[in-house]
């Protein structure tokens, strides 16, 4: 009987890593394309970093919002909702060409990224055993990141030969495919017990120190990849390059995050801050690296390699933030937590837009390697769970 239970589960969790895998393929499809999207349309990198940022805002109140949501509603019901949303939201993108019309689907579509990242979260937790989370978010993130280097591989001739519907089409198909697989998933999401009250737990969360650490300390990964994301695909066609290097570049930075199951599951041994930290300096020396170095190429190969860094940062941070919750904890902190995210993003756009009105576009590099810094000695402060 307790053979069949852990099989059971086994096939729950292998359901569950199959989505993401298939899901992180469609959304590795769009992560390049926003910027060079949102250039298109408006022609200037401060604009650009606005429109962003704005995106993030949204994304950070419905991060908040969609918390009683998962609370009260079965997790399974609310992703598979969000992905169903997500197709025809994606299918819009890919037929109406109206400015007005395609801000509003965009703005829909982060709304809900939101709920799915949120919900499949949760779905996740519930399938792991504590004594195995950091091994499961390394393996969940590899397989992530598999699905992300695939992405990036099939987004090259896109970006060179064809134009963004068909990119938003393609997007909407892996989403499909990930819908089909997500039925097959027979888990169930418990409802949380009692009054969902978001203002009690928020004022909660930030009084618990150990929260408020990991939560600051988690907010630079974000912080750099607002920048990787936004910033360096603009870099690389205003420095007269195809739009395919856009592509190649993308695949060159997540090729490390193959190792984030290595990572992960080494962290169960010896403690998830010794990655956290190890991560933050790897970044600050290598965006110091290419802002010293002058040649173009060189910058980005460095800025590539950073990706080392945020691979040992991203599966423990999370690792470490469920070992400091019990299962009843997680489902009302949850999404607080994952505010990070945004908070980290929309710094991360801000920043360089600002920057850019006054300086060149290698002194991003300096204050975003004086940024790590001080993030990896922030990082020290944790304690070891």
């Amino acid at each position: 009987m307790a053979l069949s239970l852990k099989r059971f589960r086994f096939k729950r969790l292998s359901d569950l890593l199959l989505v993401g895998f298939i899901t992180s393929i469609g959304i590795a499809l769009l992560n390049p394309v926003w910027s060079l999207y949102f250039y298109d349309i408006f022609k200037s990198t401060f604009l650009v970093g606005a429109f962003s940022s704005l995106l993030s805002v949204v994304a950070l109140i419905c991060f908040f919002l969609f918390t009683p949501i998962i609370q009260r509603f079965q997790g399974k019901k609310v992703y598979l909702f969000a992905l169903i949303a997500s197709i025809f939201v994606l299918l819009g993108l890919s037929i109406f060409k109206g400015f007005y019309i395609g801000v509003i689907l965009i703005v829909l579509y982060v709304m809900l990224m939101t709920l799915r990242g949120e919900s499949f979260g949760i779905l996740f937790r519930d399938e792991v055993k504590d004594k195995s989370i950091g091994k499961s978010e390394g393996l969940s993130y590899t397989l992530s990141s598999l699905g992300w280097l695939i992405g990036a591989l099939f987004v090259i001739p896109l970006l060179g030969y064809y134009k963004f519907p068909s990119i938003f089409f393609f997007s909407a198909l892996f989403t499909f495919l990930a819908l089909i697989t997500f039925c097959f998933y027979k888990g169930r999401h418990k409802n949380l017990d009692g009054e969902v009250n978001l203002i009690k737990d928020i004022k909660d969360f930030f009084r618990n120190k150990s929260f408020l650490k990991i939560y600051i300390v988690s907010i630079g990964d974000s912080i750099w990849r607002g920048l990787i994301f936004v910033y360096v695909p603009l870099y690389i066609i205003m420095n007269n390059l195809d739009r395919s290097y856009v592509g190649i570049f993308l695949f060159l930075f997540i090729v490390p995050y193959l190792i984030e199951y290595y990572v992960g599951k080494k962290s169960d041994r010896i403690g998830n801050k010794f990655f956290i930290s190890l991560g933050y300096i790897v970044i600050s020396i290598l965006a110091l690296l290419a802002f010293i170095f002058n040649d173009f190429k060189i910058s980005l190969i460095f800025l590539a390699l950073s990706s080392f860094g945020t691979c040992f940062i991203q599966p423990t941070r999370e690792t470490y933030f469920f070992k400091l919750t019990s299962k009843k904890e997680e489902e009302k902190y949850y999404g607080i937590f994952l505010t990070h995210i945004e908070i980290g993003l929309l710094i991360g756009k801000i920043i360089p837009a600002v920057l850019l009105l006054y300086f060149s576009f290698r002194s991003i590099f300096l204050v975003f390697s004086i940024i790590m810094f001080l993030f990896y000695l922030y990082s020290l402060r944790l304690e070891d769970v």
